[in-house]
C-alpha cells in the first residue's frame, strides 16, 4: 500500500467507519483495508497479513486500537498501520518503511503512506477529506481524498510499476451498506480514476435495480 485514509463519522447513535487506499501494485483491496462495526484499519509495508484482522478482533473484544498497534510495532520494522476506533485515532510507521513514509492523525481520521513522492501527498488527502462538500456520503469523501493524494503526486513508483490498484470500504454498524460501498479495482494503469468511475456506475446500477425490483 502507498497512500490511504481511515475515517470515523457519527451515524444514528453510533459511528460509521471507512477506508480508501491506492498503490502501484495489484490488488491492494485484498490486503490493506479492514473495516468492521468497531473501527477501520489500513495496513502497509512489510506487514503481517493477519495484522488488520487481529486489530479488528481486539476492538470487537473491547480493546483499544492504540494498544493493538503497540503490541505489533517495533522501532526497526518495515510495517505501517493506522486507523480509527470509536474513541480515538492511532498510527505507526516503522523505521524501515520505504521512503517517503509517514502518517498523520486528526479528529476522527488518519492518513498514511509509504513510497510517497512527497509528504504533501498526505496534506492533500487531509484537505480533500476535510473540505469535501457538506453532507456528502462517506464513500464519496474517501474517494475525493484519494484523488487529491494522487494529484499531489501519490506513489513515487508510477513509472517503474505501471499496474496499480485502489479500493474503498465503508461500514455502518447495524444499518448495512449498499453494495457500492465496498469496491475494488485490482489491476489498472489509472486505478484511482477507475475506482471513482466504478463507484459512479455501481451506484447507478444499484439504484436502478432497487427501483426495478422493490
Amino acid at each position: 500500500m502507498t497512500y490511504s485514509i481511515c475515517v470515523r463519522e457519527p451515524a444514528d447513535g453510533g459511528h460509521r467507519f471507512g477506508v480508501a487506499a491506492a498503490t502501484r501494485l495489484p490488488a491492494v483491496g485484498s490486503v490493506c483495508p479492514h473495516v468492521s462495526d468497531h473501527g477501520a484499519v489500513a495496513t502497509a509495508g512489510v506487514t503481517d497479513p493477519d495484522a488488520g484482522t487481529r486489530c479488528l478482533s481486539t476492538l470487537a473484544s473491547g480493546g483499544r486500537l492504540a494498544d493493538a498497534f503497540a503490541d505489533m510495532a517495533t522501532d526497526g520494522d518495515g510495517s505501517q498501520f493506522h486507523g480509527v476506533d470509536a474513541a480515538e485515532a492511532a498510527a505507526h510507521t516503522g523505521a524501515d518503511c520505504r521512503p517517503v513514509a509517514t502518517h498523520r492523525t486528526g479528529e476522527g481520521y488518519t492518513v498514511a503512506g509509504t513510497s510517497l513522492t512527497e509528504e504533501t501527498v498526505l496534506d492533500a488527502m487531509e484537505q480533500g477529506y476535510r473540505e469535501n462538500e457538506r453532507d456528502a456520503p462517506l464513500v464519496r469523501c474517501l474517494l475525493t481524498a484519494l484523488a487529491a493524494g494522487e494529484r499531489a503526486g501519490g506513489d513515487r513508483r508510477e513509472e517503474e510499476l505501471p499496474v496499480g490498484s485502489a479500493a474503498v470500504v465503508v461500514s455502518t454498524p447495524g444499518a448495512g451498506e449498499p453494495l457500492y460501498h465496498d469496491l475494488r479495482v485490482d489491476a489498472s494503469d489509472s486505478p484511482v480514476a477507475d475506482l471513482r468511475e466504478t463507484y459512479r456506475l455501481a451506484k447507478r446500477g444499484y439504484e436502478a435495480a432497487v427501483e426495478r425490483y422493490s
